[in-house]
């Protein structure tokens, strides 16, 4: 910290070590010894001349202050010698640049939060509600939500249990490549939504229960039949899950 508030005081005031040598009588080979192996046992009598020469205090110099630099300690000082007039306008000025500041910072927390669709109809779970409609509503993407999620669903019904319940909320994403075999999805058939786990077999379709107590609710897709299904997306798990 010493050797980093030496260089700060240096700066503020536009000199380099030989000039600080000169202006403070410490040998230049001090001064230079501080930036290349750290400030670890500078004497007392040391600190003092620099900080009579920097006009600063000692806690400053040695980073004990609770945390104020030495160029924050010059500008309070300057602040101090002003008279009613510039303390007024230095507050005016400070308030002004402080606002700025403030929704500056505002403006780019909104930039960088995300939002995601929260479909809030019961979409799935061994029932059908569609989930492209207009309910639904917005949700920040905050520490409980995945970061990839691009959209949750509100899921009804038992047929996923124990892994996902009645009632709960899961994350999805668009994935491209689409949902492999033991991932869960959702996804439409017919017309119809429905959260499942997925499975092939030749060229049929499987959208599996969970809940091998719902077996009723698995869907068979075969190859040979007439009958759509999209993905809508697949379902952010924590863990995999073999296909039941």
């Amino acid at each position: 910290m010493f050797p980093e508030n030496v260089r700060a005081l240096m700066e503020e005031r536009g000199i380099n070590k030989r000039e600080l040598s000169l202006g403070s009588g410490i040998p230049y080979t001090t001064i230079d010894g501080w930036f290349k192996k750290g400030g670890d046992n500078v004497h007392l009598g040391t600190l003092l001349r620099l900080a009579e020469y920097f006009n600063v205090s000692l806690d400053s110099l040695a980073g004990t202050d609770g945390g104020m630099t030495p160029a924050e300690q010059l500008m309070l000082g300057r602040w101090r010698r002003l008279d009613e007039h510039g303390q007024r306008m230095v507050k005016l000025t400070l308030n002004e640049e402080y606002a700025r500041c403030a929704a500056e910072k505002e403006k780019e927390q909104e930039a960088e939060q995300r939002f995601i669709p929260h479909y809030t109809t019961m979409a799935a779970a061994g029932y059908a509600n569609p989930i492209e409609n207009e309910d639904f509503n917005y949700i920040p993407v905050t520490g409980e939500v995945p970061e990839n999620a691009q959209f949750a669903v509100t899921i009804s019904g038992d047929s996923m249990e124990p892994y996902i319940h009645d009632g709960q909320t899961v994350y999805c994403v668009k994935d491209a490549q689409g949902v492999h075999p033991g991932e869960i999805g959702i996804f439409c058939v017919d017309g119809a939504y429905y959260c499942k786990q997925y499975a092939t077999s030749g060229y049929d379709t499987y959208l599996l229960s969970l809940n091998r107590e719902r077996e009723d609710a698995d869907i068979a897709i075969y190859g040979s039949g007439n009958r759509s299904l999209t993905c809508a997306g697949r379902v952010i798990m924590d863990k995999k899950i073999p296909i039941v």
